[in-house]
């Protein structure tokens, strides 16, 4: 068993900026308790038929859960303290539970709490003034802190899943739910249902690219394959249809020449596949797993190798054209949507398009990113890209660039504004985490690859990635707490 962690193994950091800014230390500040209100259990009732004047509780429903709440203490000094600083806006507070090392290090935690906007709601002065000269007390200073949620963040390991696939990933999709037994099913978690795509064997005119589905850990080839023999498939995205069916699409990643673009999707687990073809321009296909987004069934877009935006409203049945390669004719290595209005989409030479109403696309400053492979947004103003020199970011809508790591990347995905990841696309390519939104980023100890190209973050303690076939099979690695 592992030492317990004291009190005293800690450091306490604030980013007066927000997320994505140089985080500072406290120093000499203190934290007691933080309570965090996760909602109450009502009861609902019904008469007892054999006990009159019983009751017998027939259900239950949790309340909504309460703000994160604590304080912080620390002495006075002739400075102001960053916390007497902050304005009106809500900002992150890390508490870290540090064992060994230089406390004033942000990356050197075994544990960390984030308090995601937290905001100071009341000050208190202790020992002001004195009355009596034996009082030589320390002045001190109390901020009650009030926070919408705290993240738990732990230490990562990556561990790499077998799997019998043996052609590079393209594309990964989470498409399970979190629940609890009940009428709408049984237990369930996100990952209990995920989809995978796959290219075709490299030089064989008779391989299907396949396309893989888990049911709670356990991998199965689609029983039909997607598309026809000697073509990719790029990317997977999958969307709620009803309650009971959850449709998965793909994307054709090699041209047809005779025909446009063309994406698949299926209703049953692959049992059997639907193609449609998208746009009218010949030759086009899907040439980025990221390339295709999903938000739900009535808001799809997937872009092509020709730098043309397709909209679907209908679960992928019909498509319209909403960028017709007028910011770029090159290929499209991502798109990306907060919303149902707002979204980038990146070109592989870093050019960047945003959408501000759903439908219609506009250019915006290029990225820097070279051979980019892949964009997140995570607000109107931010947005990462990812390419062969690195990540950049921007905080402006795309008006400037900032470099935050200039290592060859393949993917990029974020939980919320604090907490992403990164992988790397060359071969004994690194995994990257975040926990202040971009600012600093860790690498995961080595995990021997080809190369990365997708990550899927299902909360702070599991994500996936997947990459090119490395020892004679597809790449597949779940992210987990180390042991």
């Amino acid at each position: 068993m592992s030492d317990s962690l004291l009190a005293g193994q800690s450091s306490i950091w604030v980013q007066p900026d927000g997320p994505n800014t140089t985080p500072r230390y406290l120093g000499c500040h203190g934290i007691s308790d933080v309570t965090e209100p996760m909602g109450d259990i009502t009861l609902t009732y019904c008469p007892d038929p054999a006990v009159s004047g019983s009751f017998l509780a027939k259900n239950s429903f949790q309340t909504a859960a309460g703000s994160v709440t604590t304080s912080i203490e620390t002495v006075m000094y002739k400075v102001a303290d960053y916390l007497e600083s902050l304005g009106l806006c809500t900002v992150p507070i890390y508490i870290m539970k540090v064992s060994c090392g230089r406390r004033d290090t942000f990356s050197n935690f075994d544990r960390a709490f984030v308090l995601r906007y937290a905001k100071v709601t009341s000050r208190k002065l202790g020992n002001v003034a004195a009355r009596i000269p034996t009082n030589e007390n320390e002045t001190t200073q109390t901020f009650d802190i009030s926070a919408r949620e705290m993240l738990r963040i732990f230490k990562l390991q990556a561990t790499r899943l077998a799997l019998v696939e043996t052609e590079d990933l393209t594309g990964l999709a989470i498409c399970g739910e979190d629940r609890c037994e009940g009428t709408c099913g049984a237990i369930q978690k996100s990952d209990d249902y995920m989809w995978i795509a796959s290219k075709a064997l490299v030089g064989s005119a008779s391989n299907k690219a396949n396309a893989w589905y888990s049911d709670h850990a356990v991998w199965y080839p689609t029983t039909a394959d997607p598309f026809a023999v000697a073509t990719d498939i790029q990317g997977a995205v999958c969307f709620k249809m009803d309650s009971n069916v959850t449709r998965v699409l793909v994307g054709l990643g090699t041209t047809d020449a005779g025909a446009g673009l063309k994406i698949a999707y299926t209703d049953n687990s692959g049992v059997a596949w639907t193609t449609v073809t998208v746009g009218s321009t010949l030759g086009e296909f899907v040439s980025n797993g990221h390339a295709i987004f999903a938000l739900d069934r009535y808001h799809i877009w997937v872009g092509s190798n020709g730098g043309r935006i397709y909209f679907s409203a209908d679960g992928g049945a019909s498509w319209t054209r909403q960028e017709n390669a007028g910011i770029s004719a090159t290929a499209i290595s991502g798109i990306s949507f907060i919303d149902t209005l707002t979204g980038f989409a990146v070109y592989t030479g870093g050019g960047i398009a945003k959408c501000i109403d759903g439908a219609n696309w506009s250019g915006a400053t290029t990225s820097g990113a070279t051979v980019a492979t892949d964009i997140k947004a995570i607000s109107k103003y931010e947005a990462w890209v990812t390419g062969s020199n690195g990540i950049f970011c921007t905080m402006n809508e795309a008006v400037t660039w900032v470099n935050r790591l200039a290592v060859a990347m393949g993917a990029i995905d974020f939980l919320n504004e604090l907490y992403g990841m990164a992988v790397g696309s060359a071969a004994s390519g690194l995994i990257y985490v975040t926990i202040n939104g971009g600012n600093d980023w860790s690498p995961l100890a080595l995990l021997a690859n080809a190369g990365m190209t997708d990550v899927e973050i299902v909360d702070t303690k599991t994500a996936y990635v997947g990459g090119k076939a490395s020892g004679g099979t597809a790449f597949l690695a779940k992210v987990v707490p180390q042991t």
